[in-house]
């Protein structure tokens, strides 16, 4: 139920219920990209939470928003037939609430943005970000970079994940069930 109104929540969405979401949301098996944030919304639909789809667009964060007494939720869907998510223009959003689903493992997880990507190696991104969009502006600055072509250039993030599966896989990954348990307390 796609909300206009973040206002007018009824019935409110209470802890019994999230967390029962939340579980169900475990039990979903692989499905791909919008099929896999369609399958949230009907869930969604299912338990009567309100929520926006899609609140910035369709390539920006979040999925969905829903409101609740725990503040606004940040929802976003993941797919993969990997282990891992790709995490394409942007890392993970720290207060983000990730629903990955892998069809490597046909199965579904649940975790918090800052529980995958801690501030001290986010300190260390913005650091070298800043410092790449300063190098950019100075070689933007030179008379060279200008041609009758209209060629320029932008710098765009990618993140990734390396060091094998002990790293990477969030499904076999040491610190699984702790990522599931921080969103379950969050809600208790």
């Amino acid at each position: 139920m796609k909300i206009r109104d973040f206002n007018a929540v009824t019935p409110p969405l209470d802890t019994p219920r999230m967390l029962d979401f939340l579980y169900s949301l475990k039990k979903l098996k692989w499905k791909e990209g919008t099929e896999h944030e369609h399958q949230i919304r009907d869930l969604l639909d299912d338990y009567g939470i309100v929520y926006e789809y899609q609140p910035n667009g369709s390539q920006q964060f979040p999925d969905f928003n829903i409101p609740s007494r725990w503040g606004t939720i940040e929802l976003e869907a993941k797919s993969s037939k990997q282990g891992h998510p790709t995490y394409n223009s942007g890392r993970p959003h720290k207060d983000g609430l990730y629903v990955f689903t892998s069809k490597r493992h046909d199965s579904t997880t649940v975790y918090w943005g800052r529980d995958v990507l801690k501030d001290d190696k986010r300190v260390l991104y913005d650091e070298y970000l800043a410092k790449q969009k300063a190098l950019l502006q100075e070689y933007q600055q030179k008379p060279e970079w200008k041609d009758d072509r209209g060629f320029d250039f932008y710098n765009r993030e990618m993140y990734t994940q390396s060091g094998g599966k002990d790293y990477t896989d969030y499904f076999t990954h040491k610190d699984r069930n702790t990522c599931e348990e921080n969103v379950y307390n969050h809600f208790r």
